[in-house]
């Protein structure tokens, strides 16, 4: 569900036709694996000899997966693997991007996990019968995938290679996409979401069932003041890992102001008075109106068991966004420079800002307003005319008609 708040018509054309011109001048920079293959080697000495002198079974498909981005890009990266996988029984799959371990050791076909620089060598990547690159392809902000099929030693693998390229003469759009901008507004229209083209991308032909499949162990949350009894709300103010610290050079364009948290919650726990409120992520500006103030305090282990049991999770577009549809949580999330008709979940209730939007397209969009509209304290408009009336008001809606199951 997309939520629209206070649309201007007027001030968004405007806006729309600025961007479509931003977005020509303005192209996604292809980032380039960095041949550092020294120093990787070092690191993975042990498995990186053993992968050079195995020898590939005929019967056997090796795939190299080449991860990108946060955890919300890889948890969709993981579930195309795991559809891969499904896809092609007799694959065994190498990761590149061993800060990810974690998200990826639950899946019995992996075999090694390596840095990302060690694939730049090719006859690393020639090693390989298929190549799912997230990383060189794109910019990670349209979850593209570069696939490359090194060889056809066998029926399955022709199979493959053939159904890619039907998949490539309906999706042409999809492929050898040189600007961002425009490649989103046709798979809008087309009704495709990042999560398919992840799948889709990778060669999936059944791209439209996601899984999103969270690694994790499962904590006693009483530690924090919070029972699975409980009703609670959680949310994130920040971004990733690296939070939100006010007057600090730590910034995202996708950050709602400490302000309007504030006035949140003031109008919401007037009403939700049998409800506690839990403030997760890490070094962020602490909100004073919390009941449990858990602020880099949990583990990854310890958020995701938080958030499996909240009635409610808020947020604006990034990983706890991610994790909560993974546990089947509810959430509201506020959208400014994110598009939501590509990002969001059906799930969720998404909050749209009415002024200006979906510039996430274009380099730096992140780090700065293109349309250079920000106040004083860095608020871009976009963010900044979400009301924190209008979302208490969809928050208490929700809440009031008994679905914080």
């Amino acid at each position: 569900m997309i939520l629209y708040c206070n649309d201007d018509k007027m001030k968004l054309e405007k806006a729309e036709k600025e961007l479509a011109l931003l977005s020509e001048k303005i192209l996604t920079k292809k980032q380039k694996i960095r041949k550092n293959i020294v120093k990787s080697f070092l690191k993975n000495f042990h498995n990186f000899f053993k992968l050079i002198l195995q020898k590939n079974e005929n019967k056997a498909i090796y795939i190299a997966v080449i991860l990108s981005g946060g955890i919300g890009d890889v948890l969709r990266q993981k579930d195309a693997v795991l559809s891969l996988i499904a896809l092609l029984p007799v694959a065994i799959v190498d990761v590149y991007g061993k800060t990810y371990k974690s998200f990826f050791s639950d899946i019995k076909k992996t075999r090694f996990f390596f840095n990302r620089e060690i694939i730049g060598c090719r006859f690393v990547a020639n090693k390989y019968d298929i190549v799912v690159d997230y990383f060189t392809s794109d910019n990670v902000t349209s979850g593209i995938a570069d696939l490359k099929i090194n060889n056809l030693k066998n029926d399955v693998l022709k199979k493959f290679a053939n159904d890619f390229e039907e998949i490539k003469k309906e999706y042409p759009y999809c492929f050898n996409v040189k600007n961002q901008y425009s490649f989103q507004q046709e798979a809008i229209k087309n009704n495709l979401k990042f999560n398919a083209v992840a799948k889709l991308t990778a060669g999936i032909k059944d791209f439209k069932k996601i899984n999103l499949a969270l690694n994790y162990r499962e904590r006693d949350i009483t530690k924090f003041g919070l029972n699975t009894q409980d009703k609670y709300i959680t949310f994130q103010h920040g971004w990733g890992g690296k939070g939100y610290i006010p007057r600090k050079t730590c910034w995202n364009t996708k950050i709602w102001a400490t302000k309007n948290w504030k006035k949140l919650f003031e109008n919401i726990k007037k009403e939700l008075k049998n409800y506690k409120i839990a403030q997760v992520g890490i070094n962020s500006d602490y909100i004073d109106l919390v009941d449990v103030n858990l602020v880099g305090k949990t583990s990854y282990d310890d958020l995701c068991s938080i958030i499996k049991h909240s009635s409610l999770h808020i947020d604006t577009d990034g990983c706890c966004m991610h994790i909560a549809e993974a546990l089947n949580v509810k959430s509201v999330i506020l959208f400014g420079p994110s598009d939501a008709r590509y990002v969001s979940y059906d799930n969720n209730i998404n909050v749209v800002s009415g002024q200006c939007r979906n510039c996430y397209t274009l380099r730096g969009w992140d780090a700065h307003c293109h349309r250079e509209l920000e106040n004083r304290n860095r608020q871009p408009v976009c963010m900044e005319s979400i009301s924190p009336d209008f979302v208490a008001k969809t928050i208490l809606r929700y809440i009031g008609e008994g679905k914080q199951e």
